[in-house]
Formats: structure tokens, sequence, C-alpha cells
């Protein structure tokens, strides 16, 4: 039997290494595969461009970090990156401030925001997000206004968006502002790419509100979800593996091979190192835990106490 699976060794380490360059080459471009550039135009021609930079995605606190650049246009621009109006956006940060006032006359700096993030951590590695940037850029309006009556009282983002999940994802505007304001048309250019993380979405415009929404989707990559597989898989293969040994220590001969039992404790120390190699894993309890890690830990840790009481045992026999 050993000589006919040797007679197939070349075959077998051809297959390795052709496999090892496909996963190679695969991720050569897996930056692309992950990453989402989103474009929407308005047909405005006084209008502000406005670019999103997704600089980080934090699942442990639920926050998506950006940061957005302004841009005006048409009559709007005093220069390339100055205003001839009075501008003001309004998001839904959950930071800190969610108004940036933009003077006429005066250099418009990126800003950073922070945004919610709807999902369940403990769902690692198949765990799902879903956010809402919601985005309105107002200027002073004329001095021809509409009759208050005729304004909502609150301007909320309709729920209808599955992104929009708690209070905190709604863009909220007072009357008085409504009053005293007019929209600025946007034209939205979003750029999303963070190692580990693959992103998905669109743009929304609620066209009566003037209200821009990039809704957003994001998960694990890829990549990230057959590491963590293939160490759940190595995990609990090695744990069955040790348990193997431990059942053959206990039935060949009369003297207990102790062998099993430092690979058991060794075992009982590396599982959880093993399981942290996993990218952006949570603290212990996620859903990745109860198919491998736990069951792992629950397996070496009998097996060693097995090990010890079968060699306590035939110890007193030969006594």
């Amino acid at each position: 039997m050993l000589k006919k699976i040797l007679r197939f060794r070349p075959l077998l380490v051809l297959s390795i290494l052709v496999f090892y360059c496909v996963i190679l080459f695969r991720n050569l471009d897996e930056g692309k595969r992950r990453s989402l550039q989103l474009r929407d135009d308005t047909d405005s021609t006084d209008h502000v461009v406005m670019s999103v930079l997704v600089t980080g995605v934090n699942p442990a606190t639920q926050e998506l970090t950006a940061q957005i650049g302004l841009r005006p246009q048409g009559a709007l621009a005093q220069d390339e990156v100055t205003p001839a109006v009075d501008l003001k956006l309004l998001t839904n940060n959950v930071r800190s401030q969610q108004e940036f006032d933009f003077p006429k006359g005066k250099r418009m700096n990126r800003i950073e925001a922070v945004f919610p993030l709807n999902g369940e951590l403990n769902r690692y590695p198949l765990d799902h997000y879903r956010t809402t940037l919601w985005l309105l850029m107002t200027t002073p309006a004329p001095k021809t206004r509409p009759q208050a009556a005729q304004i909502p009282k609150r301007l909320d983002v309709p729920e209808s968006s599955e992104a929009a999940a708690s209070e905190g994802d709604h863009l909220a505007v007072g009357a008085t502002a409504l009053q005293q304001s007019a929209a600025v048309p946007l034209t939205i250019a979003l750029s999303a790419s963070t190692p580990g993380i693959k992103f998905s979405g669109n743009v929304s415009r609620e066209s009566s509100l003037k209200v821009t929404g990039i809704e957003l989707q994001i998960r694990r990559a890829d990549n990230v979800i057959a590491v963590s597989i293939l160490l759940m898989v190595l995990m609990i293969g090695l744990a069955m593996s040790l348990l193997g040994m431990v059942f053959k220590a206990m039935t060949v001969g009369s003297k207990v091979d102790l062998v099993p039992l430092s690979i058991s404790i060794s075992l009982i120390f590396g599982l959880p190192a093993l399981r942290n190699v996993q990218p952006g894993v949570p603290p212990v309890g996620a859903f990745g835990d109860y198919l491998s890690f736990i069951w792992a830990e629950i397996i070496v840790g009998t097996s060693a106490i097995i090990l010890i009481w079968t060699w306590l045992l035939r110890s007193d026999k030969h006594l």
C-alpha cells in the first residue's frame, strides 16, 4: 500500500505546487475584489463635489470612519477650494458635531466623520453590517421663503432603508433650518478599501428632500473567511487526532504512554493562540468558537484528564 502511495508522490507534489500558485496569483489583485468605487453625478451645474474616503471600519465598536472632501462648482465656487456662498453640511455623524459650516471666501478643509454600523459581531467570520451615510448640503435661502405651515417640523430620512435600524441612523433637520436654507446638489465620489473588509453599496437620493444617502453593505473579505475556516478545521482536527492517540494509549499494553499527555497540555495553551491568529476575531463566544475552538478545548482537556487517571489507576496495579 505504501509503495502505491509513493508511486504518486511526484503527482501529489505537483498538485500542491499548482494549488499554491493559483492561490498566490488569485490574491495578487485581492484588494480590487474587496474594494468599492462609487460615482453618482448630479444634473445641476451649480453643485458641490463630495469625495468620501472610508479610512476605517471597526466592527467591535460598530463604527465606520470616513474623510470627506468638498469642492464647489459653478456659481457656488469662488475658486476650486473656496465657496462663493455660505455652505453648511449636515451628516449623521455619531462621534461629534453633525453640522459643519463653510463660510463664504474660506477654504473648505477636509473633515472626518464617524457613522454607525448595524450588524452582529458574534457571527464572525460570517458577520454582515449595514450603514447609510446621510448627507445634506445647504446654503442660505433667498428672502422669499415658503410659509412655515408648508414646511415639516422634522425631516427624517425614510425608514424603508434596511440600514436605518436605529435612531442614530436618521438625519433630522429642524424647521428653522429648513425655512432659512436651500438644498445644494451633490456629486458623490466614494472610495472604500480596508484590508480584511469587503464593501458593496449604492447611492440613493430623496429628490423631494434633497437628501443623499450612501448605503453600504460590509462583510469580511473572502480571504479572511477562508483563513478563519481553515484554522477552525485545524483546531478540531488537532483535538480529534489527540483523542485518537489517547484511545490507542489506553488500549495498547499495560504501561501508559505519556507522550499524548504532553501534547494535550501543549494544546490547552496552544489552541487559544491559534484561535487568535484569525484576522479581527472577537472575544471568545463568537459563532465560530462554538463550531471548533470551544469543542477542541473540551476534547483536549478531557483527553489530558483521561490520561492522567489512566496512569494513576495502572500505576496502583503495579505497586
